[in-house]
């Protein structure tokens, strides 16, 4: 059995976690005051969890609305194996669109599930058009429109 290189989290390393997937913008001594750490212990800790890719990376969560990118999807993709070529240029293309917000390779009915954040529906039209139906690999698809998002986030329960 191969060993982890990486360093254990402790309880401190998880409530620090925790902390910062709500909000990476606070201070090293609002954390340390919420954990009972120093402000310079709280840095070194945050400094090794960055290291040791247990923080992959800190980004800026952008309200849709106020920049005009007002409709999700969420999009279930059935695709041919038997062309890998096309499958493998379809999932070049989807991990390079900026309008593909996550991809999921699936288990069950589809194969690939995404999640799509555009303006409009003719927005969306031309994503599906120049995406999916241009793709010799693409079976078929279905879109489900999101009418509002009751949870959104990627926080992991530590």
């Amino acid at each position: 059995m191969k060993k982890s290189r990486a360093k254990a989290l402790d309880d401190l390393d998880r409530r620090l976690l925790a902390l910062l997937q709500q909000d990476t913008a606070v201070t090293a001594e609002h954390l340390g005051s919420q954990v009972g750490l120093s402000a310079s212990s709280v840095q070194r800790r945050i400094k090794r969890l960055r290291a040791s890719g247990a923080i992959r990376r800190e980004v800026a969560i952008v309200n849709t609305d106020a920049i005009g990118k007002r409709m999700t999807f969420i999009v279930g993709v059935k695709v041919d194996f038997g062309q890998k070529a096309g499958v493998d240029a379809l999932r070049r293309k989807l991990l390079a669109d900026p309008r593909t917000q996550q991809a999921y390779y699936v288990t069950g009915e589809v194969d690939l599930m995404l999640v799509v954040v555009v303006q409009d529906m003719q927005d969306y039209d031309h994503w599906s058009k120049t995406l999916l139906l241009s793709s010799p690999a693409m079976l078929r698809f279905q879109s489900n429109v999101v009418i509002e998002g009751l949870r959104v986030g990627l926080a992991v329960p530590l």
